[in-house]
């Protein structure tokens, strides 16, 4: 649900919208110990807090790509 908010965020050019859920990504994620999300969606957190945010499609891309990483990873630990 957050990885979809931001990619609606990037879409439409709202940095404000694309704080909070990258927020609650970050959290969540460093609390799994998926840090390469973490990392990716800090990256939006800060540059979305502050405005400056090249390329935030991209930088959405990577955090969807380092949340399937992180739920394949999950997933064979849960089996």
């Amino acid at each position: 649900r957050h990885v979809e908010s931001l990619e609606v965020a990037a879409s439409a050019g709202d940095m404000p919208a694309m704080v909070a859920p990258a927020h609650t990504l970050k959290s969540a994620s460093a609390n799994l110990g998926a840090m390469a999300l973490s990392a990716a969606a800090k990256r939006i957190e800060l540059g979305a807090r502050q405005g400056v945010l090249p390329r935030p499609a991209v930088a959405v891309a990577v955090v969807e790509s380092e949340f399937r990483r992180a739920a394949l990873a999950l997933n064979a630990l849960l089996k």
